[in-house]
């Protein structure tokens, strides 16, 4: 009997792959985004200035990761300006709710408050538009091959 194909899959379940292949990058990518933000944060940096670096740390490490890995997408030049694109209104989205509440409440907090409605502008910007038709095969498909 042979395992399911990314062809037998339905929709459904391909985008829930791909998901949770996002989900996993960009935790990669949030723990390291979250990791330099506290670092330059406590060291006495200004939390917006912190937010922009660790943020844009971030933006190299997950392009290379969703591309090869989530979606995995050839490399085109087109695609890696509308993932710097779509990334960097990520970061206008993450420092503008960072600028914002921490006004009101402990820098550090509003960061963690700003990473899951990131995490939907990301997921939908990548997903639709950035990687749009390129469809990562199911693991199944590469251990039947």
């Amino acid at each position: 009997m042979s395992l399911p194909t990314t062809k037998d899959a339905s929709p459904r379940q391909r985008a829930g792959e791909t998901l949770t292949r996002f989900a996993a990058v960009g935790a990669l990518t949030t723990l390291l985004d979250m990791a330099l933000f506290n670092a330059f944060f406590f060291a006495g940096a200004p939390p917006t200035p912190s937010n922009l670096v660790s943020y844009s740390c971030g933006i190299a490490v997950s392009y290379m990761l969703n591309r090869a890995w989530t979606f995995r997408a050839a490399h085109s030049h087109v695609q890696a300006v509308k993932f710097v694109a779509a990334t960097l209104t990520g970061l206008l989205i993450s420092t503008t709710i960072v600028a914002g509440l921490a006004l009101l409440i402990p820098a550090p907090v509003a960061k963690v408050i700003s990473v899951p409605i990131v995490f939907v502008w990301n997921y939908l910007a990548s997903r639709l538009w950035v990687f749009r038709g390129s469809e990562a095969p199911s693991t199944e498909t590469r251990n039947s091959a």
